[in-house]
């Protein structure tokens, strides 16, 4: 239940939980200890660590971003946004700068809801171990919140909170098992954040917004693997009535996350048709691959709380994030768990060949492809559609491959002078052996330049879907 004053923009939420008092100080819980030590090593000052003189235009996209785009194929000029975008130099500039001050408001709001959610946790976790991360976390995402309103200050646009996300907050912070507050914006709000931040940086088109996306990330890594580590152990005896209201909180806050976060105030804003806009942002392949991309980090969390449930599982497959239970978790990536240590997120045979990767820094293609075609799911592979894919990693020897993807199998061999494909990707073999090990999605390292994709995108998805 909250309470609006319009006039003051302030609103008021009942957190509904209890706090807790600490009267045992000896420490615990090592892990979340020395998580809380390199807390202390990293902070940053959001009024001096930031370059704020420079000349910021927040409808430039970056030309490397403009270069890298115009090698990839897909049909942006025919949808309501992007026939808006090519009608003149002056509207493409708006819409770029105010799809981007929008997302950098909701960014700054969403930080807020974290700030706010992570006092409640610090407020309520019933170790000191986790209080002193909490503060820690506090002081963090207040930092957040300036980076984000003195930038926003800066470009001079700035939106409010998007409907979904407030109602996804409000969710989060109201919620009267700490527990919920704790999965919700640890696990769920910021797994989702961390993943935009992966990519944020090299979409955004100048180096001070790119300054401060870095420096949150490097933070929000350690948030989401507290999450990690404080929940452990929580759901594994729980009541399965209880266990119930998890497992559906889990599944209508990604829902809302993947498919109701659409700038409708820039369309209309800007008079773009609405209705047409959000039915071809919903619609969009590209669009979905790139939505269902935010959780990455979400789902193999999920997994190592032991919160893919059969219910959780047959969700997140219908959403088509499921197969992110193969990549690795934010608290073994931040090196606060061993590979392989806890529950287990999937029995795919690829997880098992990422856990014997976690301390490789170069593997060539063609033992990876191996793993690949052998352990393709024939069931996956009826769906799709067939694609001939040029993989050219370089830095290594036989480094240069055409894999075909078909209904009936996964083939490949080594590319020839009169080999005919649908797209090819190039990348270093320390590309390529981050993305295998399940440390970096394949759609973020061309974002970040890492790849270099020509041809048809969606053939290029095919490929990723299967890693």
């Amino acid at each position: 239940m909250t309470d609006r004053t319009d006039a003051s923009l302030v609103e008021h939420i009942d957190m509904g939980a209890p706090a807790s008092f600490v009267w045992d100080y000896d420490a615990r819980r090592p892990r979340l200890s020395k998580l809380y030590e390199k807390s202390k090593t990293m902070q940053w000052n959001a009024a001096t660590d930031i370059d704020w003189s420079v000349d910021i235009d927040p409808g430039k996209m970056s030309d490397e971003l403009v270069a890298r785009m115009a090698a990839v194929e897909f049909d942006f000029g025919t949808r309501a946004v992007g026939a808006f975008a090519r009608s003149s130099p002056e509207n493409r500039w708006l819409l770029e700068a105010h799809s981007h001050a929008w997302t950098v408001s909701n960014f700054m709001h969403g930080e807020q809801g974290a700030l706010v959610a992570t006092a409640k946790i610090c407020a309520g976790v019933e170790s000191i171990d986790d209080k002193y991360y909490a503060a820690a976390q506090v002081a963090d995402e207040a930092r957040h919140v300036e980076a984000y309103q003195r930038y926003l200050d800066k470009i001079d646009i700035r939106y409010p909170v998007a409907t979904y996300l407030h109602q996804l907050l409000d969710e989060v912070v109201a919620h009267p098992h700490v527990d919920m507050t704790f999965l919700g914006m640890q696990i769920l709000v910021e797994g989702v954040a961390l993943a935009a931040f992966s990519m944020g940086g090299a979409m955004f088109g100048n180096p001070v917004i790119g300054k401060i996306t870095d420096l949150v990330r490097r933070d929000e890594a350690r948030h989401v693997a507290f999450g990690v580590l404080s929940l452990q152990g929580t759901y594994d005896d729980m009541d399965p009535v209880d266990l119930a209201e998890r497992e559906d909180f889990i599944l209508e806050a990604c829902a809302l996350m993947r498919d109701r976060f659409v700038p409708v105030d820039v369309y209309e804003r800007l008079g773009i048709d609405v209705a047409r806009a959000v039915a071809e942002y919903e619609t969009s392949p590209d669009q979905a691959a790139f939505r269902s991309l935010m959780f990455s980090k979400v789902v193999p969390n999920l997994g190592k709380l032991g919160l893919l449930t059969p219910k959780v599982r047959a969700g997140f497959e219908k959403m088509g994030i499921l197969r992110y239970e193969r990549y690795v978790d934010s608290a073994t990536e931040a090196g606060e768990l061993a590979p392989g240590e806890g529950v287990s997120g999937s029995e795919h045979p690829f997880v098992t060949f990422r856990a014997a990767l976690a301390s490789v820094d170069r593997i060539a293609p063609e033992p990876v492809l191996q793993v690949v075609a052998s352990g393709a799911d024939l069931g996956v592979l009826a769906g799709i559609e067939p694609a001939l894919i040029r993989l050219h990693v370089t830095g290594v020897d036989d480094g240069d491959w055409v894999v075909r993807l078909a209904p009936e199998a996964i083939t490949y061999a080594a590319t020839s002078e009169d080999s005919a494909v649908d797209v090819t990707l190039t990348m270093d073999v320390e590309t390529w052996t981050d993305i295998v090990a399940g440390r970096k999605t394949a759609p973020a390292a061309v974002m970040e330049g890492k790849i270099d994709l020509a041809g048809d995108v969606m053939k290029a998805l095919v490929l990723d879907s299967l890693l």
